[in-house]
């Protein structure tokens, strides 16, 4: 694809991310943990590393997004270290409780304090930090959530990223304005989201 030359070309960095996502699945880790699966799961992730293996540009392998974690992702994370070391795998439903991930990549970690959710609980970023004998880098795959008004609190992320050498910055999610523009009774303009248009 013309993206990839074009980062080889301008010296962008990319996080090659294979098309798996299953983001609302309950349980999160269904497919993951279906062999069925595997087949679908390893074609998006094997025509993904062929295809780009050649660009200087990727630098990092990524086994998708919000997909629970279980046999299938293990299987293509070693599948990929097999045919490429030299570059390291990341997965954000990998965690630090698995070997699926080169990079620890939490998604939406505060600084300071966990968020008690039923299913997984989110872990703070100093948590994650100081785990027992962990030594991987660790990098906030989506932080401050870029709609309307939402990105507050880079002060605190960024004094952390300075504090703490292991922590090594993250990707603001989504780097591009998700609104489309609505008007009011009274004909004033107001950016609206998914669920301001009457869907659900």
């Amino acid at each position: 694809p013309l993206w990839y030359t074009l980062c080889d070309r301008y010296g962008l960095y990319v996080v090659d991310e294979a098309n798996i996502e299953t983001h609302g699945m309950v349980p999160m880790n269904r497919l993951t943990d279906d062999p069925r699966w595997l087949p679908a799961m390893s074609e998006r992730v094997t025509r993904m590393v062929q295809r780009d293996r050649n660009h200087p540009s990727v630098i990092i392998w990524s086994l998708g997004n919000e997909s629970g974690h279980g046999a299938n992702h293990d299987a293509l994370y070693r599948w990929i270290k097999s045919v490429d070391p030299s570059r390291p795998v990341q997965y954000e439903g990998g965690g630090a409780d698995t070997t699926a991930t080169d990079i620890i990549c939490p998604m939406y970690a505060r600084v300071d304090e966990d968020q008690p959710f039923p299913a997984v609980p989110k872990w703070s970023i100093k948590k994650w930090l100081s785990l027992p004998g962990e030594t991987r880098p660790l990098i906030l795959c989506e932080y401050a959530h870029a709609m309307g008004n939402s990105l507050g609190g880079f002060a605190k992320y960024w004094q952390a990223f300075r504090q703490y050498p292991r922590l090594q910055g993250g990707f603001v999610w989504d780097w591009v304005d998700q609104s489309l523009i609505k008007y009011d009774e009274n004909g004033n303009p107001w950016s609206a989201y998914g669920g301001d248009f009457g869907d659900t």
